[in-house]
């Protein structure tokens, strides 16, 4: 079970103040201490939290299947799909060839094998996971105090008439 923290707080200028305080877990239910906490409150919220987290639990495991079935139903199509778009192409091969158009045959066969092939070749190029960068540090510094207007110029010079 591991808890992540996060605490900002940032000051401007004029001494007004802003903070942000999160924490996020993975575990299925809430820690133990604040179990005892809801307990010393109301003694039935303890049991509704629980419920509760198996309700959702139940749940979401059904949700995951479901998706992890529509994946596979994916997958598996668009390798039939292939395989009828590859066997299709060599068949109109065969079928052009046994008409007397040997160098046409011979064309479209070859295209469609070399399409397979390069299928083959590149089909895991796109799913190599992004490398994942860690967050950026927030680092609040302090605004610098403006530096007063210059003061205007006097000048000799008479303004003209």
């Amino acid at each position: 079970m591991s808890n992540e923290h996060i605490n900002l707080h940032s000051v401007d200028r004029d001494g007004k103040s802003v903070s942000l305080n999160h924490t996020s877990t993975d575990s299925p239910i809430l820690p133990a201490a604040q179990l005892l906490q809801l307990k010393e409150i109301d003694p039935t919220l303890v049991n509704w939290v629980v419920e509760q987290t198996e309700i959702e639990a139940t749940s979401r495991r059904s949700q995951e299947k479901r998706v992890d079935w529509f994946i596979f139903a994916e997958r598996m199509s668009g390798v039939l799909m292939g395989g009828v778009v590859a066997l299709g192409g060599l068949a109109i091969s065969a079928y052009v060839i046994v008409n007397g158009h040997d160098w046409a045959g011979v064309g479209i066969g070859g295209a469609t094998l070399a399409t397979i092939v390069v299928a083959f070749i590149t089909k895991d190029r796109g799913n190599k996971p992004k490398e994942v960068l860690p967050p950026p540090k927030v680092v609040v510094k302090p605004v610098p105090k403006m530096p007063p207007a210059p003061k205007k110029l006097r000048s000799n010079r008479t303004p003209p008439a």
